[in-house]
C-alpha cells in the first residue's frame, strides 16, 4: 500500500513537472510570437515612414524647387543607405533611381542651355547621377558671387544687360549697377558685355532659376518587391511656370 502510494506521489510530480514545461513551452511560444509581431509591425511602421519622405511628390505640379530638393535627399541616401553606398553592408536597401525630362518643353523654360541640356532626360541612379554636375555647378557660382547676390543679379539682369549699348553713359550705367549688386568694383563694360564669363555665369544661374519655377508631374513610382520601399520616381515638366 506504501509503494503504491509512493508511486502515485511520483506520477503526480511527473504530471505536475509536465505540465510546468507544457506551460514554459506555451509562454515562450506567445512570447515569440509576440516579439516576432512586434518587429513587423517596427518595420512596417519604418518602411511607411521611409516612403512617406518620397509619395508626397508623387502628384501633379511637383515644383522644380521641390524636385531639387528630392534629388538631393535621394543622392544623400544612396550614398549612405544603399548597397552602393558608404553604409550598405550594413543596410543593403536597393538605391532610388529619380528621372525627370522637359518633354520638349525647353522653350518655355527660354534657356540658353548653358546649365542643364536641351531635351535632355536626367536620372539619378545609385550613386551616380547626371544632374551631379548641374548641383555642382549651381553651388560653384553661389560660392562664387555669393547666394543673395547670384539671386539678384539674375533677376536684375535685363537691367545690366542693357541691349541699348550705343552711348557710353548706358554702359556706365550699366557697370554701377553691377558693381552695386555684387558688391564688386568692375571698371569697363567689357566685364560684363557679351562673350564675358559674367555673363554666362548669369545666364546659367537663370537656368536653375527657371528649373525652380518650373512645374512637373509624377508619372511613375515604383516600390522594391524584397523591402517595400520606393526605388523609382519619373518626372515630366507639365509647360507651367511660375
Amino acid at each position: 500500500m506504501e509503494n503504491a502510494s509512493k508511486a502515485l506521489i511520483m506520477a503526480g510530480g511527473v504530471l505536475i513537472a509536465l505540465m510546468v514545461v507544457a506551460a514554459l513551452m506555451l509562454m515562450f511560444n506567445n512570447l515569440s510570437e509576440y516579439q516576432n509581431y512586434s518587429n513587423k509591425n517596427a518595420e512596417s511602421a519604418q518602411i511607411a515612414e521611409f516612403n512617406n519622405q518620397y509619395v508626397t511628390y508623387n502628384r501633379d505640379d511637383v515644383r522644380g524647387s521641390d524636385l531639387y530638393s528630392l534629388i538631393n535627399k535621394a543622392i544623400n541616401y544612396n550614398e549612405r543607405k544603399t548597397s552602393t553606398g558608404t553604409e550598405g553592408k550594413e543596410f543593403q536597401y536597393e538605391p532610388i533611381t529619380i528621372t525627370f525630362d522637359f518633354d520638349g518643353k525647353v522653350r518655355e523654360l527660354a534657356m540658353d542651355n548653358n546649365l542643364l541640356i536641351k531635351n535632355n532626360e536626367y536620372t539619378l541612379s545609385g550613386t551616380g547621377s547626371t544632374f551631379e554636375s548641374v548641383i555642382q555647378k549651381v553651388n560653384q557660382l553661389q560660392n562664387k558671387y555669393g547666394s543673395n547676390e547670384i539671386v539678384s543679379l539674375t533677376t536684375n539682369m535685363t537691367k545690366i544687360f542693357i541691349e541699348d549699348t550705343s552711348t557710353e553713359d548706358a554702359k556706365e550705367r550699366a557697370v554701377i549697377f553691377y558693381n552695386n549688386i555684387a558688391k564688386t568694383d568692375i571698371s569697363d563694360w567689357s566685364s560684363i558685355a557679351p562673350g564675358s564669363q559674367i555673363r554666362t555665369d548669369i545666364y546659367t544661374y537663370y537656368e536653375y532659376v527657371q528649373f525652380k519655377r518650373a512645374y512637373f508631374d509624377c508619372t511613375e513610382t515604383k516600390y522594391s518587391s524584397q523591402t517595400g520601399r520606393v526605388i523609382s520616381m519619373k518626372f515630366k515638366f507639365n509647360g507651367r511656370l511660375n
